[in-house]
């Protein structure tokens, strides 16, 4: 839940008390141009045996009019990182779906995410490695001092990356491998790479600076990350929302696999 959100709407049972449903949001503050401020729904639980019976419905409803009593303009269906659960709403899920299209919700974008399999990915670096040494480009893990660094470089991407590269270094060793090159004045990060920050199955986010494409810096990055996702004993691992899908499965042999649907509903 964003920091000074709203609280969870919980669905409890009567007679007992005992819950029977979650809801949990958040919210996205005004941007500088002023844009709506958006809530965010990141989770919505209702236990198996109240199923069916509208709790859900009712969840919902109850936050909008929280939401709208905020005088948040709209409602989103969605990921909203660096902390979350799912990019979406999983399309097998087809409950969750129904009742965000029956309560008036408008679909959006798709959250593609792709599949790895760990045990026959290819994942040795050690020659191109050499090969990028000798173009002057260092990769090697992310570590605690790059912190102040590291952060300040990771704000122009944009977006909540900043925030992702920030919970990645909070892990001991972190999760998360840099590319830097060397020059005069000193070395500069040139790529990046993060695995588990939300789940110690997922991998991302991926960076690599526009001047340093086509060198194979990307490919180095997410194998070096997969196989410390591989020595923490996973078979599997998943590349939240993909973006460059044919980069993927050329790198490591990914294929597709969940889709997400985001969906949205303006509340004035």
């Amino acid at each position: 839940m964003g920091r000074g959100g709203p609280p969870p709407v919980a669905a409890r049972r009567r007679g007992t008390g005992r819950r029977a449903g979650r809801l949990r949001p958040g919210l996205r503050p005004r941007g500088p141009r002023h844009r709506p401020r958006s809530g965010h729904l990141n989770l919505l639980a209702v236990h198996p045996e109240h199923r069916g019976l509208g709790r859900g419905r009712a969840l919902l409803a109850a936050l909008e009019r929280r939401l709208a009593a905020e005088e948040v303009a709209r409602l989103v269906v969605r990921g909203n990182p660096p902390n979350y659960a799912w990019p979406g709403i999983d399309i097998r899920y087809t409950p969750a779906v129904c009742l965000a299209e029956s309560s008036g919700y408008v679909r959006g974008q798709e959250g593609l995410n792709m599949r790895v399999d760990l045990r026959a990915a290819p994942l040795d670096t050690a020659q191109d490695e050499q090969r990028l040494a000798r173009a002057g480009v260092a990769v090697r893990r992310l570590r605690a001092e790059d912190e102040p660094a590291f952060r300040q470089w990771m704000l122009h991407w944009g977006g909540a990356w900043e925030g992702e590269g920030a919970k990645a270094l909070s892990y001991d060793p972190p999760r998360g491998h840099v590319a830097v090159r060397d020059e005069p004045d000193g070395a500069r990060f040139v790529g990046f790479a993060c695995w588990g920050v939300n789940r110690l199955s997922w991998f991302g986010p991926m960076g690599t600076e526009s001047s340093e494409r086509g060198l194979g810096v990307g490919t180095v990055l997410l194998r070096r990350c997969l196989a410390d996702q591989r020595a923490e004993g996973l078979e599997v691992a998943e590349i939240g929302w993909t973006a460059p899908i044919h980069f993927y499965a050329l790198a490591v042999g990914a294929t597709l696999g969940r889709v997400f649907w985001t969906y949205t509903k303006d509340l004035g």
